[in-house]
């Protein structure tokens, strides 16, 4: 499975609420060497649109990224569980 369709199953788990704080700590910067998504290209995005604008900008970088957006928001377990689909998705290819 792709990246880009674990990252996007991993935020429809969680509610609106943490998703608006997700889309908060993407455009307000999610670390320190992490570039953030201008606000202007996430206002009104979906779940599927968030999750190309992380493709388009972090490329092979997107769930690595968003494993620490969900570290940032408290959603611990749901980010291991994505840390571990990734990675079990980039040692089958």
């Amino acid at each position: 499975m792709d990246a880009k369709k674990l990252i996007l199953d991993a935020l429809e788990e969680i509610v609106n609420a943490d998703f608006k704080r997700f889309i908060w700590h993407l455009w307000n910067g999610v670390g320190s060497d992490i570039e953030p998504i201008p606000q202007a290209r996430l206002e009104n995005a979906d779940r599927q649109d968030v999750v190309d604008r992380m493709v388009q900008k972090y490329s092979t970088n997107a769930g690595t990224v968003a494993v620490q957006v969900l570290l940032n928001i408290n959603q611990n377990d749901l980010a291991k569980k994505l840390d571990l689909k990734l990675q079990e998705a980039g040692s089958s290819r």
